[in-house]
């Protein structure tokens, strides 16, 4: 069945009618980074791009297809860092360079503005592409031409769950633990196998998680949807909020 906001399902003069209608644009953004054995490699854009489409649903507007693209490493690195082979890189976990993003991120978000939406709404899967997106926003003072925008993403979203969580029980956190590996479960289950947690430290190839705390291993085969959905939905509340918010401004 067609999604009403999806923009590759539109045709033309349906988009035209939704940015006449609710000027407001979703799109998320994510590198297809390795997260462990137990988890597929989209992990950090699946999460955002749910939250974009649920977040339409509610406010109205157009979500645009994920951008699969973020830099490794803070504040990311360069092309000469990405290219000089002495930056551990975690294939196949795969990366771009800071300034492609940067010029991306943002020519996209002016081709944006320049159609007519009011709002933009830009979601990183996790960090560095939530740092960079928030930097953006700093940087062009939320503002490119007509255009508000929000840039954050997962960390920013979910900044007060994360932190309460981390003094409740730190063992919920790390790179693809188990408050991450729930997100995911949460949107599509069949992207997450718990069962391989236990074969990360004799992974066929170096994975980030053979550096994560031996208890925040063993946590995240604790993960499950609920938990991710109550995340999600929470993420999703943020969304709106600041979608709401920010058209408000331009009435």
């Amino acid at each position: 069945m067609q999604d009403t906001h999806k923009w590759e399902e539109m045709f033309p003069e349906e988009l035209n009618a939704e940015v006449k209608r609710v000027p407001i644009v979703y799109w998320s953004c994510g590198a297809m980074e390795e997260h462990g054995l137990h988890m597929a490699l989209g992990n950090d854009w699946i999460q955002m791009y749910e939250v974009c489409l649920r977040a339409a649903e509610v406010t109205g507007g157009v979500v645009f297809p994920t951008v699969p693209f973020a830099p490794a490493g803070f504040p990311g690195y360069s092309r000469e860092e990405l290219r000089s082979g002495e930056r551990e890189l975690y294939p196949p976990s795969l990366w771009v360079s800071r300034e492609l993003c940067e010029n991306l991120y943002t020519e996209l978000m002016e081709s944006l503005a320049d159609m007519g939406f009011k709002v933009c709404i830009a979601l990183g899967g996790h960090a560095p592409a939530d740092a960079l997106l928030r930097e953006i926003e700093a940087e062009k003072g939320g503002r490119i031409g007509d255009m508000l925008f929000y840039g954050g993403g997962t960390v920013d979203l979910l900044r007060g769950e994360i932190a309460q969580m981390a003094k409740e029980d730190p063992t919920l956190g790390g790179h693809g633990g188990m408050w991450e590996s729930s997100l995911v479960m949460a949107v599509n289950p069949e992207w997450a196998d718990l069962s391989r947690v236990e074969g990360v430290m004799d992974a066929p190839f170096p994975s980030q998680l053979q550096k994560m705390r031996p208890e925040n291993l063993a946590r995240t085969q604790d993960a499950n949807p609920e938990f991710g959905e109550k995340l999600i939905a929470l993420a999703v509340d943020q969304a709106v909020s600041r979608a709401q918010a920010l058209l408000a401004q331009t009435q």
